[in-house]
């Protein structure tokens, strides 16, 4: 017990004149009357002048009074059990003697890095009870550093207090808990100040609550140090106030021995009952929760990937938090609670299956630390949870996780979670959506307010500086006014009632400002088909979609024999569960990316073949312009050269002297040209020569030749992906997936935006003729994979150059291609105009529809496609086309196999 020389510092009831001692004479003082000493004190000033005294340090404050007062005894009946620390709280890493009463943490394999946590098994919901701890040791493990790594600090750390039973067993990382710790601070509600100085080794630190009702310290906890106070009083929150708290500490490179019993190490400066002499009415004590049959569950989740697999897993501890988790979330979790600096932060990762470490410091980037709680967790007797997204859904995998909990007081148990969801996990679903989506309304409203509270501030300011200028104004005329007329008097209180009067229009517009403080933001609500969502979308995957595609065809449901103790099934049956994997798995075949897919022989030959026919046609279509242009120059020269002189005959005349040689040129004009419509392009025998020695490509731009190369490779693509994978379940390539596998097979830049759309569905409306999208949204090959040659493609092009053409004449705009000619490498120059009168087209003047019917369009079927014979009638006033879904160009190539021609171009 205290004695009266360990009382403190400072009596209660210290007389005033001994908190002064500055005040106390000193020998040479004492001797000085009064009287002789006034005059010195005249003297003075000019001595002072001279030389300033120093002004007296103030004195010094005086100590708190210790309101602590002595226990009264104790008459209610006390607990009797052991206190201690239970298994189920405390970190994997804490290591309890057996005797001893000591706490020691693993420091190796990354372990040293991570904080330790332990939380007692009785708490406190009334009185002053004190319990003790001493740090015996000082561990220095040795660490690897790392090139990118930031060291941990403190490296040593102690932190003692309270918390809630089941809250973290991080002191000071929720608002459950409150500590002192070995830097000096007192943390409160997530929030820390300094309260004390450092403690260290050796040291025996004595933690007093005070919960008594009516005491001057009620609601409050205590340092103290070899039994002297080192704190103040601090304050408990107000949400802790009434709950029941439990002793804790945490811990990193320390041992510590803790005193739980009934009598202090140290005695304080007045009598304190322990906690191990607490009075039952006072206090709660927790009993392990061992199993019946003295089996432990190791439960294995087995859950198809983003939906709902971590959401039901915090479901689940939270109904049952004396199971631990072992998952890789879990200690990047644990990592950030110890204050551990993470490369990008802890909100960034690929996956939540398997997020990357990214520590730069390689015990804990290696995986050290998930071996070591591997090898832990089989040595404990306590329930855990094994979150492994994709190990156990992969049955060699599943078998090696079993292999490591082979102890006898383990029941190992898969839990299939698939199919439709229990009532309670759905209502957790909505409840987090709601959240959601109100965190999001309230940060909207707020920085709308924030906006419009500016703006209001600016524009008082505004008016203030008008008021004030036009003030200034009227006092200007006023002064000016008074000095004409010499009424001072009279102007002067008509100057000051305009004043008056302004300033109370001034406060009447300044009371019309709203008060932005008083609004509320509004109250969401889910919508209907947010009301139907089972499983919430995370920020990030389960899995990559790489880890899931790669994997897929290994993913199995847990059979007993693999070594499970029971299967049990969550939420759907197991009939009904197995279906739904069955859907998934065949989905995800669908949807998603064989990662390994490699370019058959056949695709080699064949994108060789056509990057050979592609440059010849280029080269065909370049000589035949350089044919054309000589003769437009050979022509020209040609009119020059005739004589300018006129016939004296007239106008007349000379009209019928010119129509010989008119007649001359009309008949050395080719009789066919590309851009006559009336040509059957499907009909033409050979693309390097339609008959004149012009090339059916003749007309091509480089949105030509792009739309063209973009027909054959992805006809060449979607033949070839058949080929390659030979699963039935994969029936072609998603349209998502299409930007991977074109840069997988052709080995190049492909993007969407080129072509001036900002979608692969919308390229595709590009190029149906060739390949197109069945419901599933799979890319289906139209044409036949087996043609003689590349023809059909450049046929196919110069239709839709031509049906382009028809449109934009029309005034359709939205016919007009954006492509952009430098992304796509075309280097091909748009065509030109050559002969006829109508050149800005890049092709001869041929009517243009001058019949009666161009007006209302082309023809009154033309909207159903290209008519039975294929271009058929006049152009003009007539009909010109119609049916080509149905029908199709001549029947040679529709013979060749409907195939070539899909469902377009088909006999």
């Amino acid at each position: 017990m205290a004695t009266e020389e360990a009382a403190p510092a400072v009596p209660a009831e210290a007389p005033a004149t001994e908190t002064a001692p500055a005040a106390e004479a000193t020998p040479a003082a004492e001797a000085t009357p009064a009287a002789e000493t006034a005059p010195a004190a005249e003297a003075a000033p000019a001595d002072v002048e001279m030389t300033p005294k120093v002004p007296e340090p103030p004195a010094a404050p005086e100590p708190p009074k210790e309101l602590e007062e002595d226990a009264k005894e104790e008459k209610a009946a006390k607990i009797t059990d052991e206190i201690t620390f239970l298994t189920e709280d405390t970190t994997l890493n804490v290591m309890p003697s057996t005797a001893g009463n000591l706490l020691m943490t693993l420091t190796e394999g990354g372990m040293q890095f991570l904080l330790a946590g332990a939380r007692a098994n009785c708490g406190l919901k009334a009185g002053r009870y004190l319990f003790e701890a001493k740090i015996v040791e000082i561990l220095d493990p040795n660490e690897v550093p790392g090139q990118h790594g930031r060291p941990v600090n403190p490296k040593q750390l102690l932190r003692i207090g309270f918390s809630t039973a089941d809250s973290s067993l991080f002191l000071g990382d929720s608002e459950d808990s409150f500590c002192f710790d070995s830097e000096g601070k007192f943390t409160a509600s997530k929030q820390s100040s300094q309260a004390t100085q450092k403690f260290g080794r050796d040291q025996v630190l004595g933690v007093l609550l005070n919960l008594e009702e009516g005491s001057p310290n009620a609601n409050t906890v205590s340092l103290f140090r070899d039994g002297m106070r080192v704190s103040q009083p601090m304050p408990i929150p107000e949400n802790l106030k009434g709950k029941t708290l439990f002793p804790t500490v945490t811990f990193r490179n320390v041992t510590l021995s803790f005193n739980f019993g009934t009598a202090p190490k140290v005695d304080l400066p007045f009598k304190c009952h322990m906690i191990g002499a607490a009075a039952k009415k006072n206090s709660e004590l927790k009993h392990s929760k061992a199993p019946k049959d003295g089996k432990y569950e190791v439960i294995f989740p087995v859950c198809v990937p983003d939906q709902g697999t971590f959401d039901w897993l915090d479901l689940f501890l939270e109904k049952h938090p004396h199971y631990a988790e072992l998952s890789d979330r879990m200690i990047l979790d644990w990592c950030e609670k110890s204050g551990i600096s993470r490369n990008r932060g802890y909100k960034h990762r690929t996956s939540n299956d398997k997020p990357e470490m990214s520590f730069g410091i390689p015990q804990l980037d290696d995986q050290s630390v998930r071996r070591m709680l591997r090898n832990i967790a089989a040595a404990q007797k306590r329930n855990f949870v094994v979150m492994e997204v994709k190990a156990n859904l992969v049955e060699s995998e599943r078998k090696e996780l079993l292999s490591r909990f082979v102890a006898p007081h383990f029941k190992k148990i898969a839990h299939v979670l698939m199919g439709e969801p229990k009532e309670d996990f759905k209502k957790r679903t909505q409840s987090q959506l709601l959240k959601v989506k109100q965190d999001k309304s309230n940060s909207e409203f707020e920085q709308k307010k924030a906006a419009r509270k500016l703006q209001e501030l600016k524009e008082k300011e505004l008016k203030k500086a008008e008021r004030a200028a036009k003030r200034a104004k009227k006092n200007m005329e006023a002064e000016k006014k008074a000095a004409e007329e010499k009424k001072e008097g009279e102007e002067a209180q008509e100057t000051k009632a305009e004043e008056e009067k302004v300033e109370e229009e001034e406060e009447k517009e300044d009371e019309k400002m709203p008060d932005a403080e008083e609004e509320k933001p509004p109250v969401v609500e889910l919508t209907a088909e947010e009301k139907k969502q089972v499983f919430r979308t995370l920020e990030f995957p389960d899995l990559t979609s790489h880890l899931q595609s790669s994997n897929l065809e290994t993913f199995s449901m847990p059979e007993k024999d693999e070594g499970f103790d029971e299967v049990q099934y969550g939420w759907a049956a197991k009939t009904k569960a197995g279906e739904h994997f069955k859907d998934w798995k065949l989905h995800c075949k669908l949807t998603g990316r064989v990662e390994d897919i490699k370019p058959s022989e056949w695709f080699t030959e064949r994108c060789t073949s056509w990057s050979q026919q592609l440059g010849s046609w280029k080269q065909k279509q370049g000589l035949w312009k350089a044919e054309l242009a000589k003769k437009d120059k050979a022509q020209v020269e040609k009119k020059e050269e005739a004589p300018a002189e006129a016939p004296a005959e007239g106008a007349e005349g000379e009209e019928k002297k010119e129509e010989p040689p008119a007649a001359e040129e009309k008949k050395d004009e080719p009789m066919i040209h590309v851009n006559d419509f009336d040509l059957d392009v499907f009909g033409v025998a050979n693309v390097n020569d339609i008959g004149t020695g012009e090339p059916l490509c003749s007309m091509f731009g480089y949105e030509d030749w792009a739309l063209m190369t973009l027909r054959v490779e992805l006809h060449l693509l979607a033949h070839s992906f058949k080929k390659d994978v030979t699963d039935d379940e994969r029936p072609g390539i998603y349209i998502d997936n299409l930007l991977f596998y074109y840069n997988k097979y052709f080995r190049k830049t492909f993007n969407v935006q080129y072509y001036g759309v900002d979608s692969a569905d919308k390229l595709l409306a590009f190029i149906q003729d060739t390949v197109t999208l069945n419901e599933k949204k799979v890319i289906v090959p139209e044409l036949d994979k087996e043609l003689d040659n590349f023809d059909l493609f450049m046929k196919l092009t110069e239709e839709g150059r031509k049906e382009r053409e028809l449109l934009i004449d029309s005034g359709d705009d939205t016919a007009i291609l954006k492509f952009n000619q430098t992304a796509l490498n075309a280097n091909v120059p748009p065509p030109t105009g050559h002969g006829g009168k109508d050149g800005s087209k890049g092709y001869r003047s041929y009517d243009k529809g001058k019949g009666k019917d161009f007006g209302k369009g082309y023809g009154k079927d033309m909207g159903k496609g290209y008519g039975k014979p294929g271009f058929g009638g006049q152009w003009g006033g007539q009909q010109m086309m119609g049916g080509m879904g149905k029908g199709g160009p001549p029947q040679q190539y529709g013979q060749k196999g409907g195939k070539n021609f899909g469902k377009g171009y088909g006999k």
